[in-house]
């Protein structure tokens, strides 16, 4: 055997698992080509950055640092702010470590810091329900660092999904392993940076009607979310308005569909706002009638609960959600789209599935950075209805396994 070989078939163990040496080289390469991929892109400046983030770090940096904590956004010019205070806390932490820096390239490196622990984690769920694949699991964490979703969200936007979104996986792998209490603190601290955390709540209830979260740990979330406002009030904030914040958002928008493929997308947009108020309620029922049948028809059929299932289950639901609800940005489905990665490695035929989420992603995403040559968003709503139909199929499939052959 040559040297070269013997290198790189050796062994180490780190966290009791055991990788090759030719399992961390390509690890260590795809994390440093998918840093300076980022890092391409870090000139780039979205509108949302320009029109939010940049109006933010300038605020901070006119209030002098803490002090900016404590200002009512909306009563003056002095503060904008509009997110929950968690990453308000980030802003002011960067004014304070930045050094002249300049504040885009800061509030990128934030989130591109979390992508890694995104794609971690993703390594993570992959080892735990492929039992133990490390090949597999550091493939899934090569693709996290280049998957457009996971690049264009940070390197490009500036957005800040990856955040939130590294706090719900950690929450997703804990409830496949069995922890519900280090679920709900991970789901609790998702949560607190954005509510479409929520998103991951129709999973968690009907694994729990499948016995298979224990829904006592659920006080995690107010508790997490009533401490992290603490700061914020001593530096002079409002409770009861940080309580509301999400309340708030909510009534922000009323386009039906916010740039996301949903079934919106056929409705125009020419109608009254007071219409559009009256859809948007009705698809809020309807979306939760949906759910509700698809938990009465889990819970009533017996079958095994793998970790396969519930990587599939937590797809569906949060696309489901996306699809069915109103007022959904392209970036909603942000982590159904982490997941798919996992979902492919279990099984390469679903590769499918994973690719066309990613370019529905890359279309939506375009349009709103550089301007799409794509107008019209229904073709892509059917995609979606098609890619969705594809997962619902898998899932009923799965639930075919009889309960008794569980461990």
């Amino acid at each position: 055997m040559r040297f070269i070989d013997k290198l790189l078939d050796a062994e180490a163990e780190y966290f009791k698992v055991r990788f090759r040496m030719v399992d961390l080289i390509f690890a260590a390469v795809m994390l440093a080509l998918g840093l300076i991929f980022r890092l391409s892109l870090y000139d780039i400046a979205s509108g949302d950055y320009t029109l939010s983030f940049a109006d933010w770090m300038r605020e901070c940096h006119e209030a002098g640092g803490f002090a900016y904590l404590g200002i009512q956004p909306g009563i003056s010019d002095a503060s904008t702010f509009d997110y929950n205070c968690m990453f308000q806390y980030i802003i002011v932490l960067l004014h304070y470590i930045g050094g002249g820096v300049n504040d885009m390239y800061l509030v990128k490196t934030v989130s591109v810091i979390f992508d890694v622990v995104c794609a971690i984690t993703i390594g993570r769920i992959t080892y735990e329900v492929t039992f133990g694949d490390v090949r597999k699991s550091i493939l899934a964490f090569g693709c996290i660092m280049f998957l457009p979703t996971s690049v264009l969200n940070s390197g490009a936007w500036a957005q800040n999904d990856a955040i939130f979104g590294a706090f719900l996986l950690l929450a997703f792998l804990h409830f496949v392993k069995g922890n519900s209490n280090r679920g709900f603190i991970y789901l609790a601290i998702s949560y607190s940076f954005k509510q479409q955390a929520v998103f991951l709540l129709p999973f968690i209830i009907i694994l729990w009607l499948k016995n298979k979260i224990r829904l006592r740990y659920v006080f995690w979330v107010p508790v997490i979310y009533v401490l992290s406002t603490i700061p914020a009030v001593i530096a002079g904030r409002n409770f009861g308005e940080l309580l509301g914040i999400y309340g708030n958002q909510a009534q922000m928008f009323s386009r039906l569909s916010m740039n996301y493929p949903s079934i919106y997308t056929i409705i125009t947009g020419k109608i009254d706002v007071d219409t559009r108020k009256m859809v948007i309620h009705a698809g809020v029922i309807c979306t939760v009638a949906i759910l509700g049948a698809l938990a009465y028809v889990i819970r009533n059929k017996k079958f095994k609960v793998t970790g396969d299932y519930m990587v599939t289950l937590a797809i569906f639901t949060i696309l489901l959600c996306c699809f069915c609800l109103p007022t959904m940005h392209e970036r909603y489905a942000y982590v159904a789209e982490l997941l798919a990665v996992v979902y492919a490695m279990l099984n390469y035929k679903r590769v499918a599935v994973c690719i066309f989420l990613q370019v529905i992603a890359m279309i939506t995403y375009t349009r709103f950075l550089f301007g799409s040559t794509v107008t019209i968003l229904w073709p892509l709503t059917v995609a979606m209805l098609v890619i969705m139909l594809a997962v619902g199929r898998d899932l009923y499939l799965q639930m075919k396994v009889p309960e008794e052959s569980n461990d």
